[in-house]
């Protein structure tokens, strides 16, 4: 299976995975696509669910989990999976995560504006990758002053 290498999901090389795969080019498939794609807040499948299914209300969970999963094979998609809740994650050049305590947003941190130092000879296991989750208010709760915290 090719991996493509992108950078961001679109619409433009999920075609070329559905083509690869023999899938056919469905309005729900596009839809699926179009909406994470264009999503800043890192969708779960159910709020894929709810979104597609009022364009089109017959869309079944599993044509999203099936699309979510072509997506994530190919390499168009990343998974996180923070405290047991799945999201979905059209940017996948590498970087990092920002997880409001207040609202439960999830926002992209650029790979440079962190600095990590890890040193496999310190240790005793390989790491194939290193994820900074930084936790703490959004701009939008820290200007309400809320401070409840998310419980998803």
């Amino acid at each position: 299976m090719v991996i493509l290498d992108m950078g961001r999901l679109t619409l433009e090389n999920f075609r070329e995975a559905v083509t690869a795969q023999g899938w056919k080019l469905t309005p729900q498939r596009i839809a699926i696509v179009e909406y994470v794609a264009n999503a800043l807040h890192h969708p779960t499948a159910e709020d894929i669910c709810i979104h597609v299914n009022e364009r089109f209300p017959m869309t079944s969970r599993a044509t999203v989990y099936n699309t979510l999963h072509l997506l994530r094979d190919y390499g168009l998609l990343q998974e996180i999976n923070e405290a047991g809740v799945i999201r979905f994650d059209p940017n996948i050049r590498d970087h990092h995560h920002f997880i409001c305590t207040s609202c439960g947003s999830v926002r992209d941190i650029p790979q440079e504006l962190v600095n990590i130092v890890f040193s496999a000879e310190a240790t005793d296991f390989e790491a194939n990758d290193i994820e900074v989750v930084v936790r703490g208010r959004c701009v939008v709760c820290k200007s309400l002053g809320n401070v409840f915290v998310a419980t998803s």
